[in-house]
């Protein structure tokens, strides 16, 4: 029924407001940076915010709305804004699926990038997913000229997984690990962060992001309970952070600070997650990862992975007790080994990201020289 609905709002309301914007031509220096899942702007549209701006006579409009609040006619009437934007864009960037993107037959003078929001292979997605692939609809994946990824193996997948020709997929790297590699802006956010939450400093940081179970629309945790006994029972020198996915109907369990998972990487001491992209995010700091998969085939089956789930470098544990003493042995098993491990998945599923994805992508698109 869902599907139905997106698909007759694709085809009878949002593209014939695109085509009668068309009748202006497109306005070569605008530049549009949307998404539907969230009100502010995706961490993987900062590093491209940026750059975009040291770009003399670029005009950007930013265009950030979360479509899962306030009812099906507000999300509706949000997306119609949105069109005539799009029909007059040079250049538009998302970072995640975006109905109305895909909903119309896309005029040759603009661009769509997609920048997607994770990295490397983890859970299945698209037509690859026996849970998701009945949530798919026909015009998901449409209108995208560009989509970056963090490898060749990951292009190679996602072309088949949403039914993306290959050459779309270009092999600039992810602009959101761009920040990975600044030293000026790790430590400059290191800096704002002890200023805000002083209770952190000179404690060890154990970060649980975990990813959603589901569906986007009614997404719920596993191991919560677990988390929050450890959060009691951990030493004074350790503090837990908890980001819960933003699908995630549980925002009672998030710690009360402003940043998100993807930021709070660069303070992190250890990370907990699961099946989250947020592990390969975090490789490149090279520190301890324990892997907390109480429904590991559970999540085989219904969902599906694309990766031997076991064989990633990391402690896996199921039960609280296992969670605990790797915590408190993090130390001693995330050794040399563990991080000559660390760089032969990087090399598989992050080989494209050193740094300068955002000025590879700006150079492909013909934004730069």
């Amino acid at each position: 029924m869902f599907k139905a609905m997106k698909y007759f709002m694709c085809k009878f309301a949002l593209s014939p407001i695109y085509y009668i914007c068309c009748l202006r031509p497109v306005d070569k220096d605008l530049v549009v940076l949307a998404d539907g899942h969230q009100s502010v702007m995706p961490t993987s549209m900062m590093m491209v915010r940026k750059k975009l701006s040291e770009i003399p006579g670029v005009e950007v409009k930013e265009y950030f709305h979360d479509y899962s609040f306030g009812g099906h006619l507000r999300g509706f009437m949000t997306m119609l804004r949105f069109m005539p934007l799009y029909a007059r864009a040079r250049y538009v960037f998302i970072s995640d699926s975006f109905i109305p993107v895909s909903s119309c037959r896309k005029r040759k003078g603009t661009t769509v990038v997609q920048l997607w929001h994770s990295s490397g292979l983890m859970k299945k997605i698209g037509y690859d997913s026996p849970e998701e692939s009945g949530r798919v609809f026909p015009l998901q994946y449409k209108n995208y000229d560009v989509f970056t990824v963090s490898s060749p193996l990951v292009g190679d997948t996602l072309s088949k997984a949403m039914r993306i020709p290959r050459e779309v997929f270009a092999d600039s790297g992810v602009t959101l690990l761009d920040f990975n590699f600044n030293k000026d802006y790790i430590a400059a956010f290191r800096n704002n962060f002890y200023t805000l939450y002083p209770q952190y400093l000179n404690k060890k940081i154990v970060l649980w992001a975990p990813t959603f179970r589901g569906s986007p629309r009614d997404g719920y945790l596993v191991g919560q309970k677990e988390i929050c006994r450890l959060k009691n029972e951990l030493p004074d020198e350790y503090e837990v952070v908890i980001k819960t996915h933003r699908y995630s109907k549980h925002k009672e369990y998030d710690s009360d600070i402003s940043y998100r998972a993807d930021m709070l990487i660069h303070v992190a001491d250890i990370l907990i997650t699961d099946y989250s992209s947020i592990y390969y995010d975090y490789l490149s700091r090279k520190l301890p990862i324990v892997l907390f998969c109480p429904d590991l085939e559970k999540y085989k089956a219904e969902r599906g992975l694309y990766i031997d789930h076991d064989k990633l470098p990391g402690k896996h544990v199921k039960k609280y007790s296992e969670l605990r003493e790797a915590v408190l042995t993090a130390d001693s098993w995330a050794d040399e080994g563990y991080r000559r491990r660390i760089d032969e998945i990087w090399e598989e599923h992050m080989s494209l990201c050193s740094g300068d994805s955002c000025d590879k992508l700006f150079r492909y698109i013909g934004l730069s020289d």
